[in-house]
């Protein structure tokens, strides 16, 4: 979906038609996403370009279902990917590692026979889940993971991740901002991720967090 100065990618998965590898995201959090991009302010009103806005130039965001990331979310202005927050349930764990044998991202061991889930290596894909015979993983709610600034073009470059995993109205929130912010501050020649990382600057600006 586009408007006049924004674009949404949706994956498979986000859409009524699904996809084997989606997680449960709410159509209520797509219908907002999909507001707010036929809301976003017409060319006008970037007025520092002089000019309407070219294709390239329009503020892009991308959501994916899961890790997969088929709408090629770290490369977007917003990159929005859905993560599960899996739990093991120490008593319902049987130590049989199906889970260790099905994790595609090695974040599983097991630990005194237990089932230990790496923090830093889940992607929250809940593939797990779906492995353990015992129900002894139990999926958390929905949140997202959210990278910031990636663009392709001449000068292609990774987006960068937030360590925080947001829920659906945080996310609608700082898409919010971003599109504020990149409207106010555009100018020629000048891509979302230049007014984000100004001399590839390697934090977060405070915006992104208020």
């Amino acid at each position: 979906m586009s408007g006049d100065a924004c674009i949404l990618d949706v994956c498979q998965g986000a859409k009524t038609n699904g996809c084997r590898n989606a997680l449960s995201i709410s159509s209520r959090f797509v219908a907002g996403l999909q507001a707010m991009v036929g809301c976003a302010p017409c060319p006008e009103a970037y007025s520092a370009l002089g000019r309407p806005l070219l294709h390239h130039e329009r503020f892009r965001l991308a959501l994916s279902a899961c890790p997969n990331g088929c709408s090629r979310p770290h490369t977007a202005d917003l990159g929005i990917i859905a993560f599960s927050e899996t739990e093991v349930l120490r008593r319902l764990c049987s130590g049989c590692g199906a889970c260790v044998c099905k994790c595609p991202d090695d974040a599983i061991a097991l630990a005194g026979n237990v089932a230990a889930i790496d923090s830093q290596r889940c992607l929250g894909c809940a593939k797990c889940v779906l492995a353990c015979k015992n129900k002894a993983l139990s999926p958390g709610a929905v949140r997202y993971r959210i990278v910031l600034g990636g663009r392709l073009g001449r000068h292609p470059r990774l987006g960068r991740e937030l360590q925080k995993r947001l829920d659906s109205a945080s996310v609608v929130s700082l898409a919010g901002r971003c599109l504020e912010v990149y409207q106010q501050r555009m100018l020629p020649g000048r891509r979302f991720s230049d007014i984000l990382f100004p001399q590839n600057y390697p934090g977060f600006p405070a915006w992104v967090f208020s």
